[in-house]
């Protein structure tokens, strides 16, 4: 696994039908977990500042002021730790083994316009739209938020420019 700019020359795809084009190996998903949830607390108040500026510009621009979904806790034994985010579709929820739900360590948000509470009993948050994600990070208290997929949720995000940096993973072969 590397770490490099994004290339569209370099990029081949992300998945197809809730798999990955490739054989999943345990050094990528080591390498996964380690990125999301790596957090350095020392940074948390600058990060913090950054991300605050960056989402009273957004919401300048359009947006209301209520997320939907009802009663969405994360909660669990570490609710009072700081996190990371985790974001993705209901394909790629779905297609997350049930032992490894919700991915441990995480703040675990699904963006979905058909799942419910009672369709997800794991302790996620759900929402149906970025601009729901966008006045739910504004009420979390988070480290970094990552987008990991699927194709629809990078799509929005790349263009509405709320992707900053870009992980990948190099397979040869695949």
């Amino acid at each position: 696994t590397k770490n490099e700019p994004f290339s569209p020359r370099t990029f081949r795809g992300l998945g197809n039908k809730g798999t990955l084009p490739w054989k999943c190996n345990s050094v990528d998903m080591k390498y996964f977990s380690s990125v999301t949830t790596y957090v350095d607390e020392s940074k948390y108040e600058k990060l913090k500042w950054k991300r605050e500026r960056y989402l009273r510009m957004e919401a300048s621009q359009g947006g209301g002021d209520n997320t939907s979904g009802g009663d969405n806790t994360h909660g669990g034994d570490n609710a009072d730790k700081l996190q990371n985010v985790v974001v993705m579709g209901r394909s790629s929820w779905e297609s997350i083994p049930k032992q490894y739900k919700p991915l441990p360590n995480r703040i675990n948000v699904v963006l979905s316009k058909t799942l419910t509470k009672e369709d997800v009993k794991e302790k996620v948050f759900i929402i149906d739209s970025i601009d729901d994600l966008l006045l739910l990070l504004k009420k979390l208290k988070y480290y970094k938020c990552f987008i990991i997929g699927g194709a629809q949720v990078y799509r929005e995000c790349l263009s509405r420019n709320l992707i900053k940096q870009i992980y990948f993973t190099r397979t040869n072969g695949a």
